[in-house]
This record gives structure tokens, C-alpha cells and sequence, in this order.
């Protein structure tokens, strides 16, 4: 009985994990002065391009002001939608 309830734990536990969106992956980080912080971040679409059989990223920037504990404020802008990393770099 114990076995079964661990199972159907491991799998609510694995439904929710798939269900969230997926993560930003940051690309580059550079300071601005003494408190701004400048981000580069890519996320996956989850589609495949039909021409070059890649997958497709959304490309976004964000700037935050640095303070002693952390990035905070932040504001992020979607540059790019649907494109490949390597056309990015």
C-alpha cells in the first residue's frame, strides 16, 4: 500500500514539473555603472523549425538594478521570437 502511495506522489510530483514553463537560460551578463545589471537570456519554444530541423528559441534581455542582496526591479524586453541560438551569436 505504502509503494503505491509513493508512486502516485512521484507522479503528481512529475505532471507538475512538466507542466511549468521552460527555463531562461542565461546567455551573458554585464554591469551598467555601479547599479544596473544587463542580461541576455534564451527559452526554448518546445517547436522544431520545418526547414533546418532545429529547435526555436525566444531571445529576451533584461535590466535590473544591483543592489548588496540581489538583482531586483527588473524589467525584460522579448527581442527575438523563433529563432535559432546560432543565428544570435
Amino acid at each position: 500500500m505504502k509503494s503505491i502511495q509513493i508512486a502516485l506522489v512521484a507522479l503528481i510530483a512529475l505532471f507538475g514539473v512538466a507542466c511549468g514553463p521552460p527555463p531562461k537560460v542565461l546567455t551573458r551578463q554585464t554591469f551598467l555603472g555601479g547599479e544596473k545589471v544587463y542580461q541576455e537570456r534564451i527559452q526554448t519554444r518546445g517547436e522544431i523549425d520545418p526547414a533546418t530541423k532545429q529547435m526555436l528559441f525566444d531571445f529576451s534581455v533584461q535590466v535590473c538594478d544591483a543592489t548588496e542582496t540581489g538583482a531586483t526591479n527588473c524589467k525584460e524586453t522579448k527581442v527575438l521570437t523563433n529563432v535559432i541560438p546560432q543565428s544570435i551569436y
